[in-house]
């Protein structure tokens, strides 16, 4: 059966005028020896999936390095608005049922 594992991810909420933001990477594994990374990003409301080149390393420090890169202007920003804001980690289901959703309607592959 094929699966989706949130590898690292990380999410500003919304709030103090911020939609929030995501940043999450997801390994796709449709069957034994085969796998897919992709990355989850963007608004919190509508995020993006992009499918990462099949040559890339899995590095999970690299990963949390990134994503903290990319929502730091997200903390910054409420944080001059006055707001209280932190990366907190996503729920790895939200995360998985976003790539779910960019599989079925982009290739139409169904991920049970």
């Amino acid at each position: 059966m094929s699966k989706l594992y949130m590898l690292a991810g990380g999410i500003v909420e919304p709030g103090g005028g911020s939609a929030g933001r995501v940043s999450a990477f997801v390994a796709y594994n449709p069957r034994p020896g085969v796998s897919r990374l992709f990355k989850v990003h963007g608004a919190a409301s509508e995020p993006m999936v992009s499918e990462l080149p099949s040559a890339t390393t899995i590095d999970l420090s690299a990963f949390r390095h990134e994503l903290e890169q990319e929502l730091e202007p997200e903390l910054r920003a409420i944080g001059a608005r006055g707001g209280a804001a932190a990366i907190a980690q996503p729920k790895a289901d939200w995360i998985a049922n976003v790539v779910r959703r960019h599989l079925a309607a982009v290739e139409g592959i169904e991920v049970g």
